[in-house]
């Protein structure tokens, strides 16, 4: 009689008890579980978590590091193109300034060195018309002399001496030189006066 009672307070107890909550027994038994469930993944999980997320964080904050170091190793190298870009662009000018002042510097030489040679030649065609000239006159002279040699000798009727040959011969060419001299003169006059007059 005292089981059934028992029984009874038992049965009572289970319609009075809330069924949203679990007994005591499987209150205790499930919060050891999940405590040691906890204790387990904390030794063995969240170390695996833990590692794969720092080398998550490291990965990336290299890969940061590194496109930042690259980008710097860019800035620098842009500057080292830009800075040789100027050296050549400098020494462009440079070059283009030194050719312009050496092909100047040729062709005062050239000028010059055709200005001395037209010199040289011009005193070369001066001597050579003097050398002429003075053959010319040496011939003249001889064939003068000896004309007027024989015009005074048929003239007088005698032999003249070499002495008075000479003479002769000099005072028939002088006065030639005078005659000569008088035409060219009166010839340029001629030639200013026809000048002027075409100008007028």
């Amino acid at each position: 009689m005292h089981l059934a009672y028992l029984l009874a307070q038992e049965a009572a107890q289970e319609e009075s008890r809330n069924p949203i909550f679990p007994a005591t027994n499987e209150l205790v038994w499930g919060t050891i579980a999940f405590l040691l469930l906890l204790f387990l993944m904390y030794r063995t999980v969240f170390p695996s978590i833990n590692k794969a997320y720092k080398d998550r964080r490291a990965n990336i904050e290299g890969k940061l590091e590194q496109a930042e170091r690259e980008r710097e190793e860019a800035e620098q190298l842009l500057e080292h193109y830009r800075r040789r870009l100027r050296d050549a662009e400098d020494e462009t000018q440079r070059i283009l300034e030194e050719a312009r002042s050496n092909a100047e510097r040729v062709r005062r030489d050239l000028l010059a060195k055709a200005e001395t040679d037209a010199g040289r030649e011009l005193d070369r065609a001066r001597q050579a018309i003097r050398a002429e000239r003075d053959q010319a006159i040496r011939q003249l002279r001889n064939e003068v002399g000896t004309l007027a040699v024989e015009l005074a000798t048929r003239v007088v009727g005698d032999s003249l001496d070499r002495e008075r040959q000479l003479r002769l011969v000099d005072e028939y060419i002088d006065e030639l030189g005078t005659q000569a001299q008088a035409g060219a003169m009166t010839g340029r006059r001629e030639v200013d006066q026809g000048g002027d007059g075409d100008g007028g």
